[in-house]
């Protein structure tokens, strides 16, 4: 019986030890795939960036400050129909990850995300104009601009999201 129970227990031991070094190997798979595609230089810088620009549409000053996880950017003070335009770095791992925020006086709004239809390659930038009452993004693939209710986040006022406004009449 003991010679039984000592084979059985060997067995175990070796089934152990497999399930343990494919759970390793596995493990390691998972992790090296993304960081190859991240070390990949050989994409070119359009693939890498894009382009947000942001319109000033209103009659009066338009206070912006953009910023992600990675960036932060001051705030800008444009004037009608001034721009105001910055580079969003594309992740390499995850690029579903990669997003733009921006606080104005106004409220706050997403300016890039990965699943606009801006944020493909065919397209160059992707497009904000702002008046007094509505943000709107350009639609490249419907070539229209689209209207969203933009209304102040109240929320975001007392956490410091909406920034102080710069009027001059």
């Amino acid at each position: 019986m003991t010679g039984e129970r000592r084979k059985e227990e060997e067995r175990h031991i070796t089934t152990t030890s497999v399930i343990n070094i494919a759970t390793l190997l596995l493990v390691t798979f998972i992790l090296l795939v993304p960081a190859s595609n991240a070390l990949d230089n050989d994409k070119d810088e359009k693939e890498k960036t894009k382009l947000v620009v942001v319109t000033n549409n209103h009659t009066n000053y338009l206070s912006i400050r953009c910023f992600s996880f990675d960036k932060d950017f001051n705030v800008v003070h444009l004037k009608p129909w001034a721009q105001f335009k910055f580079k969003v770095h594309i992740r390499k791992i995850y690029p579903s990850a990669t997003m733009f925020n921006c606080s104005t006086n106004m409220g706050t709004f997403v300016a890039f995300k990965y699943n606009y239809h801006c944020s493909q390659d065919l397209y160059d930038s992707c497009d904000w104009r702002f008046d007094e009452e509505n943000v709107y993004r350009w639609n490249p693939k419907l070539k229209t601009w689209i209207s969203y209710y933009y209304d102040p986040n109240y929320e975001s006022l007392n956490r410091g999201g909406v920034i102080k406004g710069y009027f001059a009449n």
